[in-house]
């Protein structure tokens, strides 16, 4: 392990800024309600109601703990950002860019570099572009979805700026203004 200023690389903060989970919305568990109960009403016809019914709460709890296991958590805090497993100490984190739809929509397309690290999740619309200010990082930015890109940008800023001891400059570093809702 490499030891830093801040402790030691890699772990995570204990003053938490920012939490989101990106859970699957309604929609998404009711089609999965859906398909297992296909899935249950053909097993029931060639075996049986009871057969169906254990093939319909089995699938079900376990579509259920995928949809909750994959829930990605977006983490700011006094150490490091984490989006789903993937770990940037702050020290790190270059421009921050709150996106709208269209810009995400654009990002995660057409203008996609293939080398950045992204955290989507295609239920999401909006989403926090943060430039890696790493020369050995492999990924030149991070493309991470959120439902309030605004307030993710609002409290990484000055998390970047205090693990720098830039303290008091992180509203210059948001590039806020280009985006509006």
């Amino acid at each position: 392990m490499v030891e830093d200023a801040a402790g030691v690389e890699g772990v995570d903060g204990t003053v938490v800024a920012y939490r989101e989970r990106l859970h699957a919305p309604w929609y998404v568990w009711g089609l999965a309600t859906f398909l297992t109960a296909s899935l249950a009403v053909a097993y029931g016809f060639y075996l049986g109601d009871v057969a169906g019914l254990i093939t319909f709460v089995a699938t079900e709890a376990l579509v259920a703990w995928w949809l909750i296991a994959t829930a990605a958590t977006v983490v700011v805090d006094d150490r490091v950002l984490r989006a789903g497993r993937a770990r940037l100490p702050l020290r790190y984190v270059g421009r921050i860019a709150p996106l709208d739809a269209a810009q995400t929509r654009d990002a995660r397309g057409r203008l996609a570099d293939p080398a950045a690290y992204l955290c989507a999740r295609g239920w999401i619309s909006r989403s926090v572009l943060v430039e890696v200010d790493d020369d050995r990082d492999p990924h030149p930015y991070w493309l991470i979805s959120t439902r309030d890109g605004h307030a993710l940008a609002r409290a990484l800023a000055p998390a970047r700026d205090l693990a720098r001891g830039h303290a008091g400059t992180a509203s210059a570093a948001i590039d806020a203004a280009e985006v509006e809702d």
